[in-house]
């Protein structure tokens, strides 16, 4: 990435001592291009202006992490080719939060651990669109579920702190953690307010259907998607969800890319494209909807889903799926000897609850999980599906026994076992 040659002789004379104060008051220099700033209370004011706004600040060109993790390069504007978008320098939860064996991650700043090939605008140019070109995949067709691309989880500074704090890495330490819930020596878990999750959808521009069963992509094509290289391969970005700690409940947001984009938005965009996306990569692509609570103020459920980066799940509920993300105090073995804090019923609930919209079939094997009980009498239809999560899913015995991680799946579903004893600070 391109950086201003005052700005890059400034950080290489101070790279022992540079901090984000220093990157400020070098970028008021010179052209200042972070103009976009998410306003709070627009969360709940105006979702779709605060989805697109965070959509352009996430996405502005990053400073080189080498230098500084998750900083915007403000000297540059935004979709400038061959930028990183800042939310790619983040930490990646696959490698670089949830380590294989269970140990304390490094501080933020640390760029020790491996971590895949960024993003970048792509540098190709900027051609007409053949007309008539049909896209080669479409929702329901099941691209995204480690075939025909790879998706990942990143995590803000503020995300990941907390995380590393709380010791909530490892397997043991999510246990120790509830158990201390239990007890009473620690507090429920609770992000704090400028945390940021996202998760991506990337499409493999060779072979969009993972099966060999489509032609790749063409280059002109190609250069209407945010790239990476992974691997060896060339992807495109088809998807980008983000949570934001900007409410209670967390605020929920999916955009995705033109080609992967239907009619039926779960929520409508009364915002519309701004006008900071205009000539640039990322004018391709759409907002898929907003959430910001369970239920509307009539009581019916809230919407909000993306097949892209959940396969399959169609016409669900972000919120109600993660607020279900759960650990308990006890440790369960898989039968390939994987350990995990136990699942409780109401995750199985979440996973089943998209069942009898996308896939009938499953429905068998959700009651063999669940259990009848589970179903309005007589039907295949869930007792609670959407809307609130009911408070007896966290229960054992009429106790509550399984402890909420505040909407943040990644917690209980990356945790890797402690091959290492656990630091001191990490026993509550």
């Amino acid at each position: 990435m391109r950086i201003l040659s005052s700005i890059a002789a400034v950080a290489v004379s101070t790279l022992s001592t540079l901090n984000l104060n220093s990157i400020s008051m070098a970028q008021d220099a010179v052209q200042n291009y972070c103009k976009t700033i998410p306003k709070r209370s627009d969360a709940s004011d105006w979702p779709s202006k605060h989805a697109w706004d965070l959509f352009i600040s996430l996405n502005h060109p990053a400073i080189d992490k080498m230098i500084a993790r998750g900083v915007p390069d403000c000297t540059e504007q935004f979709g400038t080719p061959g930028a990183t978008s800042v939310w790619e320098t983040w930490r990646n939860a696959g490698s670089e939060v949830y380590k294989a064996d269970g140990s304390e991650p490094p501080f933020w700043d640390d760029t020790s651990l491996p971590d895949d090939n960024p993003g970048r605008v792509p540098r190709l140019p900027r051609l007409s669109l053949l007309t008539g070109i049909k896209p080669f995949f479409s929702p329901g067709d099941g691209v995204f579920h480690n075939d025909g691309g790879f998706g990942e989880t990143r995590l803000n500074r503020a995300t990941y702190e907390f995380i590393r704090a709380q010791c909530l890495y490892s397997v043991e330490g999510q246990q120790r953690y509830a158990q201390a819930i239990l007890a009473g020596k620690k507090p429920p878990i609770q992000f704090p307010s400028d945390s940021i999750e996202v998760k991506a959808a990337w499409l493999d521009f060779s072979d969009p259907q993972g099966d060999g069963s489509v032609p790749p992509i063409p280059l002109e094509k190609q250069g209407t998607y945010y790239t990476a290289v992974f691997q060896g391969k060339a992807y495109g970005l088809t998807a980008l969800h983000i949570l934001t700690k900007d409410l209670t409940n967390w605020f929920w947001a999916t955009f995705r890319h033109k080609d992967a984009t239907t009619d039926d938005a779960e929520t409508p965009d009364t915002y519309g494209p701004p006008n900071e996306i205009r000539g640039t990569v990322w004018e391709n692509y759409r907002l898929g909807g907003t959430q910001t609570d369970f239920t509307l103020p009539t009581g019916e459920p809230t919407l909000l889903s993306d097949h892209y980066v959940e396969f399959n799940f169609l016409k669900t509920s972000c919120i109600t799926c993660h607020a279900t993300a759960a650990i308990s105090p006890e440790i369960a073995v898989s039968s390939s000897g994987k350990k995990f804090t136990a699942i409780p019923n109401a995750q199985l609930l979440a996973i089943c609850s998209i069942m009898p919209d996308a896939n009938d079939a499953g429905i068998d094997t959700c009651k063999a999980l669940l259990g009848d009980g589970a179903f309005k009498p007589g039907t295949n239809i869930l007792v609670t599906t959407r809307g609130d999560p009911d408070p007896t899913w966290f229960q054992r015995n009429g106790t509550p026994f399984y402890m909420q991680t505040d909407f943040v799946w990644s917690i209980p579903f990356r945790g890797k076992s402690e091959t290492v004893a656990p630091a001191p600070r990490c026993i509550w």
